[in-house]
Formats: structure tokens, sequence, C-alpha cells
């Protein structure tokens, strides 16, 4: 008692593996099985996650012990990789921006990982017994390449008519914009585009809700950054 002692500092706070904890600058960060935590001295707090729904209430319970997280120091991030409740193993990620306080979520079947170090990049092991260096090129194995958003309220209660985007592109061409919208939040979802991007580019989208899906068009480091939409008040109907 001289030497070690234990002070406990939070409670129903644990973590969902002994290897989903991550060291950051903001001190450690972990996955448990209904929230993530972080401790950085003093108390343990849950982090606000926008994601924590599609994470939590679609997991392998009986095989959680499979996930870990790995850093990404090159963009400030921490992957977590878990198993959806339809799969043994590791099928998916969620991952976090600690800087800029952002989630983000995908299908990806990783089984550890190590962050750059020696090797320049972060290196990735996969089911198939193959080692992935992650943030590399542009190899996309023939996936699809998208950031999409989540629904955004622009007008309350009232409808709202978008008729031009303003984008910001890294290179103008490297993607397309669709958009994706309602009226009402259990209402038929509608799709807008593909538009091709221009400056401006006319759109003609209406709704309540909308959400932004970016495609990347070529093959290219694509990026894009905070666009910006012409939106009109129609009414509630």
């Amino acid at each position: 008692p001289y030497v070690y002692g234990f002070n406990k500092v939070g409670a129903n706070c644990g973590v969902a593996s002994r290897g989903v904890v991550a060291e950051t600058p903001e001190g450690a960060i972990w996955m448990g099985l209904q929230s993530f935590w972080s401790y950085s001295g003093g108390s343990v707090e849950a982090i606000p996650c926008d994601v924590s729904d599609y994470v939590f209430t679609d997991m392998n319970r009986n095989q959680i012990t499979k996930a870990f997280s790995v850093n990404n120091a090159m963009h400030d991030e921490i992957w977590w990789f878990y198993p959806s409740e339809a799969s043994n193993e590791n099928d998916r990620y969620v991952s976090y921006n600690h800087r800029e306080k952002h989630w983000a979520i995908g299908e990806l079947a990783r089984t550890a990982g190590i962050d750059r170090g020696v090797m320049g990049y972060p290196v990735y092991l996969a089911p198939d017994s193959l080692a992935y260096r992650h943030e590399s090129g542009l190899n996309y194995g023939g996936a699809d390449v998208y950031a999409e958003s989540g629904p955004i309220t622009l007008g309350g209660s009232m409808v709202v008519t978008a008729t031009e985007l303003l984008p910001d592109e890294k290179t103008q061409g490297d993607v397309t914009a669709t958009f994706k919208t309602r009226l009402h939040p259990n209402g038929t979802e509608t799709t807008f585009g593909p538009y091709t991007m221009s400056a401006p580019t006319s759109i003609r989208v209406t709704g309540r809700q909308i959400r932004l899906r970016v495609d990347g068009d070529r093959l290219a480091d694509w990026r894009w950054g905070i666009p910006r939409v012409l939106v009109q008040q129609r009414g509630r109907r």
C-alpha cells in the first residue's frame, strides 16, 4: 500500500476488449460496450458520438474480444475494428478524429494493425493473412469511394429548395454530388443527381431534410472541403 494503489475514477465505463484502448496527446480513449470514453487525469468522461447507435446496436458481443484500436497519427485519428452482429470476425470500423472531434464509419476486415513507424505508413493485417499498407496509393480494390453526411435540416418545419451548389474541391471534376431528401424523417427518400461539378453548379433539390453524398468520379487523391448551397424557403407543404 505504500508503493501501489488504486483510485476509482469512473463507473460503468469498462473496455469492450483488451485491445481497444488508444493513447493520444489528449489522454487515453477507448471503446466500451455502450459508449466511447476518455481519461486525461481526474475523472473518466463519455465522448459525444454521432454514430453510437450504428456501432453499438449492430455488434457481435460474443466476439467483441477480437475488437482492437490503432492510431493513425497522420490524420490525428483512432480506428476501432469490431465484428458486426452478422459476423464472427472484425468486418467494420469506426474512426474518431480526436483533434477535430468528428466520426466516420465503414466496412473493412482487419484483425490487427500498427501505426506508422519505420515503415512510414500504417500497416494493418487482414483475415486472409495479407498485410496492407494504408494511407498510401490509390488502389481501392474496386470499392466505391465516397463521403456522405447525415440528414441536415435547413428550414426547420419549412420546406426548402436548393438551386445552386458552390463546390469546394481540391481539383474540380474529381467528384460528383448527389442529394437525398425527405419531407419528414419517416417519409420516402428522393434522390437528386449525381451532379457533375462546375463553379457554380445548378441544382434543383427540395425537402426538409437533406443528405449530401460525394462520390469519387475518377481515380485520384480527391479532397472535398466546405461547400456552399443556395436555398430558398417555400412553405410548410
